[in-house]
């Protein structure tokens, strides 16, 4: 009995030894995090599935057109009235998460437009949200999908009528 107990009593203690390796860790700098992160040419960036026929370096410009398809066909089909001559540019900010919703995040230097076009906002929100599901980006490098935004610049030009 004794024999057993000093066996298996040597036995765990090379065990702990071999074990060891597996409790190590590797530290990454905050500067290895941030170039692992950063977007590279490999990554795959979001589209929608009705672009995926087109040739590989045409399918984010199909999905930017799908995008901007759907914000003119929006801003054309609705009469909007100004209280003033606009002629500016505003920019919309457009997010696509990790499970490919795509969504109007905010829109920039809008807010001279958006008083003399006060429905406007509530357009454009729609537009986006009437987008179909994404095919979200993809960070090659880890296999993950995660979000990403994008900026669609806008020129808006109205007369008083």
């Amino acid at each position: 009995m004794k024999s057993i107990f000093i066996n298996l009593s040597l036995l765990f203690c090379a065990s702990l030894f071999v074990g060891c390796e597996y409790f190590s860790t590797t530290t990454h700098t905050p500067k290895q995090i941030k170039q692992a992160s950063e977007w590279s040419e490999k990554d795959q960036l979001p589209g929608f599935e009705s672009c995926q026929d087109a040739p590989e370096e045409d399918r984010f410009l199909c999905f930017k057109n799908t995008i901007s398809s759907a914000v003119n066909d929006a801003l054309y089909t609705e009469t909007l009235i100004s209280n003033q001559v606009l002629d500016q540019e505003i920019i919309l900010n457009i997010g696509v998460d990790k499970e490919g919703v795509v969504s109007l995040l905010s829109i920039d230097d809008a807010a001279t437009v958006l008083d003399a076009l006060p429905a406007l906002s509530s357009i454009l929100e729609t537009a986006i949200d009437g987008l179909p599901s994404a095919i979200p980006a993809t960070k090659t490098n880890v296999g993950v999908a995660v979000d990403t935004q994008l900026k669609l610049p806008i020129r808006i030009t109205a007369s008083v009528q």
